[in-house]
């Protein structure tokens, strides 16, 4: 599943920034889902103007070296989306982010470092949504990745292996509302996203990133709401994303979509929006039960939305779509059973579980940025 950054990141990340240079400390907030953000990011600019590594066709993605951090390049996301049931087949569902920027090219150490990262955390039970995140620059011991064995943390959050891989590995995350403690096995391999890792995410605009996914990850373990335990299993994607660049300033968000499919297929495909007259471009990945994949061009996959809803907190999302892959035979009509899955947090989201029906069943996961 591919991962983008969103502007919003870059914004807020730059404000942390400077508070930390004037005062010797970087303040952050948080807010619940009900309340305003504290800054309204869109009235802000980015200060970064420093030169990275491009992100250019030919390079392959290789492994174990790929599951390093890769800081010459401006941004990387590490993204992790578990759909479980517990005993009694109710539905959870589990996300982890860590989102990396660098606001130079200039390696530093210590309080130098210029890697800034944030990360969030959500867990969606049947009756509530739970948030938290965390705020950490680079070089201070706060944040990091060991590659052999694999451990990849910010604070007190942690993915850790016993090998030079992420899987089979544990995820492990505490906060003040929930206790997340899944192991996770690689029933697949991981799979290079696009043509060898480089995946185009608008060809006319000449954008890509590099990247890999491992579609195919058996979780099981337990969650703690408060004081209740509870046993937990199912599948889970993760995936490892990097470039330069990855949204540039005309692009306002995107629409991202994962569907387990009945046939054991799973279909990941987003949408990108811009700003202006730049039309939106659509881009994404078949991943089959052999250990194959796909890789799906634009002219390759249709994005409809075909409803919307109000939430409570007065926001009207496309919540209902339909997402096609014809030369596959891929017709799938998609909606959410729970619309209330606003997280409003440093990069504000809807995420959440969606149904899928049409020439195949589906269970899958929308995430929407930029609303």
């Amino acid at each position: 599943m591919q991962i983008t950054f969103n502007k919003r990141l870059l914004l807020i990340i730059t404000i942390l920034v400077t508070l930390s240079i004037g005062a010797g400390i970087v303040i952050y907030k948080l807010w619940s889902a009900e309340q305003q953000p504290l800054l309204t990011i869109e009235d802000l600019e980015s200060e970064v103007d420093d030169t990275f590594e491009l992100v250019l066709p030919g390079p392959r993605i290789n492994f174990p070296n790929d599951f390093r951090m890769h800081p010459k390049f401006q941004h990387e996301v590490w993204r992790y989306i578990a759909m479980l049931n517990d005993e009694q087949g109710n539905e959870y569902l589990v996300q982890w982010f860590l989102f990396r920027i660098s606001m130079s090219e200039d390696e530093g150490t210590g309080w130098e470092s210029p890697q800034i990262y944030t990360s969030q955390a959500i867990v969606t039970t049947p009756d509530q949504v739970f948030r938290d995140q965390r705020f950490a620059r680079g070089g201070i011991g706060l944040v990091g990745m060991r590659q052999r064995p694999y451990q990849l943390s910010i604070d007190n959050w942690t993915l850790r292996s016993f090998s030079g891989f992420p899987m089979p590995g544990r995820l492990s995350i505490s906060s003040d509302q929930f206790d997340i403690n899944l192991s996770n096995s690689l029933d697949k391999p991981y799979i290079p996203l696009g043509e060898n890792g480089y995946q185009v995410t608008h060809e006319l605009m000449s954008r890509a990133l590099y990247g890999y996914a491992a579609p195919y990850v058996k979780s099981a373990g337990t969650l703690t709401i408060g004081k209740q335990a509870i046993e937990v299993s199912g599948m889970a994607v993760f995936n490892q994303v990097w470039g330069t660049d990855i949204i540039g300033e005309d692009q306002k968000g995107y629409n991202q979509f994962m569907f387990r499919l009945q046939d054991g297929r799973v279909l990941s495909v987003t949408k990108t929006r811009h700003h202006g007259d730049v039309d939106a471009y659509h881009y994404g990945n078949i991943y089959t039960p052999d250990g194959g994949h796909v890789a799906l061009k634009h002219d390759d996959i249709e994005i409809h939305a075909i409803g919307s809803s109000t939430l409570s907190n007065g926001k009207t999302l496309p919540l209902q779509w339909v997402v096609n892959v014809p030369e596959y035979n891929i017709f799938l009509t998609a909606k959410t059973p729970r619309l209330e899955q606003w997280a409003n947090l440093s990069i504000p989201s809807w995420s959440g579980r969606i149904e899928a029906t049409g020439s195949i069943n589906a269970s899958g996961y929308l995430q929407l940025i930029g609303y």
